[in-house]
């Protein structure tokens, strides 16, 4: 592929840009470093993946010089269905480019560029075509205005909605402790994300992001529910390499025992002894997540496919293999005691998983 073939010169709907994207009306010194930045993927230092891909090239920019913005997250969907290729981050006032897979029944997208309050989000329709380049240009993002101050609010119950008092609130404005009955409330907050983290002893810390885009709601809620250290006893079979097959005398079984005391929690691989498993935990990033409350099992990379039974413990030992699981089956299962998860790995790893959760319980503050 060379840099003179054509390019996606944009016929897109874009919000909140102050410029049309593509390759007409670019400043030309931003032009400039975006071809050469293009030339060089596609010639030189670039490593295009395989299968059909396209490179976006854009360069994010405010109009004020003065602005201490530097970083945007990047989300490509497929449009209509909602499916995006993960979150990456965008530096500002640099060509930037990343090379998107896609299928070929899905070449309309939807790319979404979040700088984060003061700015509004920058929406672009394009259609992305294998063997092309899609150069955005100068993206100049637009800052909103407000007067006046939001303020957040919220209560902080247990996993059986008992309101938790005594709770230490900590956020952009200082620190805090909640009132007998569970709740809390910031003041005095203006266009910006405010970083909420909760902590108590003996339960897992919970935190959130709550951007403030404008002013129209002047109250906003954020509840928390948090939830007690778990202890966990889980006993596994993992397949021999490429062969789903749990009967297999290559096939190994253990347990494992873990203390789950964070949101994120990873499955460390040293505490299993069984090179085949430790491997698959390493690949896949396996972890223990707590999510409103609820403990589910969670992986850095996608896509693995999970399947969860809540059954009798004696069907654990009837299963022999995975099989084939559905796209659906990438959503983290919540777990409780006696759930039976099986994994395949996908593209990610060549082993299938059994876990059955013998004990989840709650360690008492």
């Amino acid at each position: 592929m060379q840099l003179d073939k054509k390019l996606i010169c944009l016929a897109a709907v874009i919000i909140g840009l102050s410029l049309c994207a593509g390759c007409t009306n670019v400043d030309q010194p931003v032009g400039r470093q975006l071809d050469s930045v293009i030339e060089w993927e596609l010639n030189e230092g670039g490593k295009k993946p395989k299968g059909n891909s396209v490179l976006v090239a854009l360069y994010l920019d405010t109009e004020d010089s003065k602005d201490t913005t530097t970083i945007a997250e990047y989300r490509c969907y497929n449009y209509g269905n909602g499916g995006y290729s993960g979150i990456k981050r965008v530096p500002f006032g640099t060509p930037w480019t990343r090379w998107e897979q896609v299928r070929s029944n899905r070449f309309k997208k939807k790319i979404v560029i979040d700088p984060g309050p003061p700015y509004k989000k920058a929406k672009i329709i394009v259609t992305l075509i294998p063997g092309e380049v899609a150069n955005l240009g100068r993206i100049v993002l637009e800052k909103v205005e407000a007067e006046g101050t939001a303020s957040i609010v919220g209560a902080i119950r247990d996993e059986n909605g008992k309101p938790l008092g005594n709770i230490t609130v900590s956020s952009n404005k200082g620190v805090m402790t909640t009132y007998p009955e569970g709740y809390y409330r910031i003041d005095g907050l203006g266009l910006e994300v405010c970083d909420l983290n909760v902590t108590k002893e003996g339960y897992i810390p919970s935190s959130a992001k709550v951007s403030i885009r404008n002013m129209d709601k002047r109250i906003i809620r954020q509840n928390f529910v948090l939830s007690a250290q778990k202890k966990i006893r889980l006993r596994y079979v993992i397949s021999p390499l490429e062969k789903d097959d749990f009967n297999s005398p290559e096939a190994v079984d253990g347990t494992v025992k873990f203390i789950v005391d964070k949101n994120f929690m990873p499955l460390v691989a040293e505490q299993t002894k069984d090179k085949d498993f430790s491997r698959f935990i390493d690949n896949v990033h396996l972890k223990f997540r707590v999510n409103n409350g609820k403990l589910t099992l969670h992986n850095f990379y996608a896509p693995i496919f999970y399947k969860r039974h809540r059954s009798s413990f004696e069907e654990f030992e009837t299963i022999s293999s995975v099989g084939t699981l559905n796209y659906n089956s990438q959503h983290c299962p919540p777990i409780q005691e006696g759930d039976i998860i099986l994994i395949n790995g996908g593209k990610i790893s060549d082993y299938t998983l059994k876990i059955l959760f013998e004990e989840v319980q709650q360690i008492l503050p």
